[in-house]
């Protein structure tokens, strides 16, 4: 399967936990389903209706932190406004604090068996275009992005060996049958979410716990699952 690779950045960027509401806290890593909105975004999809074009086998996705993860807190003052002139002139005021992903950067590989939208999706990351404009979760945390390159996915034969897995790595894979070297390496685990369900309903499918090195080092790892894009050792979300 071809996987076409590339980077996005920004200078702020929120994923919202959910359970964070008046004072909204980021995750760590982009989610699963940002992505997929921020690809969208790229192609012009519309965002009422583009899960349809991404249910559960149509496409495989897999996210590397490629910067240290910086969090940074910012005071807002959020306005009542009930018509056009309380922008200026507003009856009541509210200050709250949103956290930030300060200076992420991030790797994204991704398949597509959507042959039309995947070239593309690969055109427009080509000549760096897209059809909407690209954020890193909340609209005005605008971002950049570089092609990479597509590559096609080589099978990999782990033998019991350590290998550098440079995406984020599902925690249900340890568990089960896998081990990890912790030496000099700041791990964290996310709980996200992964997809929504094809229906646009925006009802969230899958939540799932990954691990990810807090300064954007690869992960020494032993593991079954491991593919290799263009150089990178990785597993799909």
């Amino acid at each position: 399967m071809k996987f076409v690779v590339f980077d996005i950045w920004a200078d702020y960027a929120q994923f919202k936990k959910p359970f964070t509401t008046m004072s909204p806290q980021t995750f760590s890593m982009p989610t699963g389903t940002a992505i997929i909105g921020l690809i969208s975004a790229i192609v012009g999809l519309d965002k009422n209706e583009y899960w349809e074009k991404f249910t559960k086998e149509s496409y495989r996705l897999a996210i590397g932190i490629s910067e240290t993860i910086k969090k940074v807190v910012i005071p807002f003052n959020t306005l009542k406004t009930t018509s056009f002139k309380h922008f200026y002139r507003f009856e009541a005021h509210k200050q709250t604090t949103m956290e930030f992903i300060k200076d992420g950067k991030f790797r994204i590989w991704f398949a597509w068996n959507d042959d039309g939208n995947f070239r593309k999706l690969v055109n427009n990351l080509e000549n760096h275009e897209s059809y909407y404009t690209v954020s890193l979760g909340l609209a005005w945390n605008i971002a950049d992005f570089k092609f990479a390159g597509v590559f096609e996915e080589e099978s990999v034969d782990s033998n019991n060996e350590f290998y550098n897995i440079n995406s984020v790595i599902p925690k249900n894979l340890i568990v089960e049958n896998g081990e990890i070297d912790f030496e000099n390496r700041k791990i964290f685990v996310n709980n996200i979410p992964v997809r929504m369900q094809s229906d646009n309903s925006r009802i969230v499918e899958q939540y799932a716990e990954y691990l990810f090195d807090s300064d954007g080092k690869p992960i020494r790892a032993i593991l079954n699952n491991i593919i290799k894009v263009g150089g990178d050792y990785i597993i799909p979300l």
